[in-house]
């Protein structure tokens, strides 16, 4: 889910509490005693694929993240893996064997595309931004919006957008990376977002934002084992971050959410939702189930219909509410068998992609 196209980066190594500056603009403290050589090899990649990757066009710059989906798809075994279970998962017979793996290739070129539109937002065209007056309208209470998202499509240009674009002070809840001088590079890149950015456990700094008046973006469609919500998402139970649904039931913030779809390599369709209805929601026996509930079907249509924008390759179910844990290579049958709705049927729009890809999609 960052700097513009042109800017040098310099390198240093990082002292314990050092924090990292961009632009002027303050972004994070790096917590780290150690550097160890595999971070410094990461490092170093992440630089000679940003170097490749850093093209005039966008166009280009997207297609040449495709490339390094494919690959990806190869490398990577266990998110391929998980990428052909999920996709069972939720499809069942309904997708061939063919078309599931045309399918996760297609999910990976698009991962790999937006991680790289999150290099370079500014360099991404945006075709059109619907509704945006549902956020402005939220801005403007002055209570501070969340804004639900999921990895779908080009997710990361409608923070940008929101903060770049509409200039509305934001800021964004997020897992730092474990390599602290891979952090300092997506972080300096991140600096031309005007945004703030908070990590996902820092409960303190989220009601802090919200309580300035910001909007404060959320990813919902993570695993999260520990302390997590119960719901079904795509009609499979999910360990859910309870983050969005609490604060919106505690501090009676308006909950919104915002899909952004990938028109063609480099240019994004923004699609901002209406808020969440949740006056009834705590009459129910679990409020916050409920509202997460809630929640994930208002992205379930938009991934159904889009489904090779989806992040397929994230272990989305791997928690079960009980404590266990799956395995990409678990039995199928058992595991299809929580569902608590039939197999999703694939999408008209999809449908015909995948028609039109037969023989083209060589994994």
């Amino acid at each position: 889910m960052e700097a513009s196209d042109n800017q040098s980066f310099s390198f240093e190594f990082l002292p314990a509490g050092r924090t990292v500056q961009g632009d002027g603009k303050k972004l994070k403290t790096i917590e780290t005693t150690t550097v160890k050589f595999s971070h410094r090899v990461e490092w170093w990649l992440l630089q000679g694929l940003s170097f490749w990757l850093n093209c005039p066009q966008s166009g280009e710059t997207c297609r040449r993240a495709m490339k390094l989906g494919r690959l990806g798809s190869l490398v990577l075994r266990r998110e391929w893996a998980w990428c052909q279970t999920n996709l069972r998962l939720i499809y069942g017979d309904n997708l061939s064997q063919e078309e599931r793996e045309c399918l996760g290739l297609l999910a990976f070129r698009n991962i790999f595309t937006s991680y790289v539109e999150g290099l370079q937002p500014g360099g991404i065209q945006i075709s059109h931004s619907s509704d945006e007056h549902h956020l402005i309208d939220a801005f403007q209470l002055g209570r501070g919006v969340l804004l639900a998202s999921v990895h779908l499509g080009g997710w990361e240009s409608g923070l940008f957008h929101g903060a770049h674009v509409l200039g509305l002070p934001a800021a964004c809840l997020y897992r730092p990376t474990n390599n602290p001088l891979s952090e300092k590079f997506i972080q300096e890149h991140r600096s031309v977002y005007n945004v703030e950015w908070i990590s996902r456990d820092d409960v303190r700094g989220a009601v802090r934002a919200l309580r300035r008046g910001k909007i404060l973006v959320v990813m919902t469609d993570i695993n999260f084992r520990q302390g997590g919500v119960a719901a079904p998402f795509l009609g499979l139970p999910a360990m859910c971050p309870p983050g969005p649904s609490r604060l919106a039931l505690q501090l009676g913030v308006p909950l919104l959410s915002v899909v952004v779809l990938r028109d063609a390599p480099g240019i994004n369709h923004i699609h901002y939702l209406p808020p969440l209805p949740l006056e009834d929601v705590k009459g129910h026996a679990n409020p916050l189930e409920e509202a997460t509930a809630r929640l994930n079907r208002v992205f379930s249509g938009w991934i159904h219909d889009f489904a090779e924008q989806y992040n397929w390759l994230h272990a989305r179910w791997r928690s079960r509410p009980d404590g266990r844990l799956w395995r990409p290579d678990g039995e199928l049958q058992e595991m299809a068998r929580e569902r608590v709705e039939p197999f999703i049927p694939v999408s008209e729009r999809v449908r015909t992609l995948l028609q039109n890809k037969r023989g083209k999609c060589h994994y």
